[in-house]
């Protein structure tokens, strides 16, 4: 429901940017928050947290971490960000046909999407002990990225949301989605048990 929800948000914003693609309040108020240098170290140094080659690097590590324990989460925190990335890039992008100046596309954003399906492919795959720290680093890692894309004003404010959104819903629509048939068949008694319990029950006096 987590996944479906993000999801959906991200694709009612995008129908509403579809039809003012132009920056609103929210797109004001973050620019004036986080104030441009296309020139910063910093900035440029984070954005390489979203690049492909981290991307598969990461995936890499998430499904080899996952594999002893779920290996039906290995294959769908693996897969999912690489699906949120082609997403964005093929599909959500040409559909929104959002741009600053005469630039790509960039709604939602790629890189801030690759970052958030990671961050929350990580958050599932940790031991249940580790996730809130795993959920603290996650989500500090993806606001950096998320600002730094802001301070070099390769997007707008709502252009990041719209790759959290995305990105981590991806992730957990995927997993959940890949889980759905153990937890229905988990939920049903077999027969040879049901048939068992009826065997071994008291005869019931009339």
């Amino acid at each position: 429901m987590l996944g479906v929800a993000l999801l959906g948000a991200a694709a009612l914003a995008g129908l509403l940017l579809a039809k003012r693609p132009g920056p609103n309040r929210a797109d004001a108020a973050g620019y004036f928050y986080v104030p441009s240098d296309p020139g910063s170290h910093l900035a440029n140094e984070l954005v390489k947290i979203g690049s492909l080659p981290v991307l598969l690097a990461g995936v890499a590590v998430i499904f080899f971490v996952a594999i002893f324990r779920d290996w039906v989460r290995a294959f769908a925190c693996a897969a999912a960000p690489i699906v949120a990335v082609e997403v964005v890039e093929h599909i959500a992008k040409p559909m929104v046909g959002r741009e600053i100046g005469a630039g790509s596309f960039t709604y939602p954003s790629g890189t801030v999407a690759a970052v958030a399906a990671l961050a929350a492919a990580v958050f599932l795959v940790s031991p249940r002990l580790l996730r809130p720290l795993s959920a603290l680093v996650g989500a500090l890692v993806v606001t950096g990225v998320g600002a730094a894309v802001l301070v070099l004003r390769w997007h707008y404010p709502t252009d990041v949301l719209g790759g959290v959104w995305v990105g981590s819903g991806a992730v957990f629509f995927i997993d959940a989605f890949a889980h759905l048939p153990w937890l229905v068949m988990a939920s049903q008694p077999s027969f040879d048990t049901s048939f068992g319990a009826q065997a071994t029950s008291p005869p019931v006096q009339v």
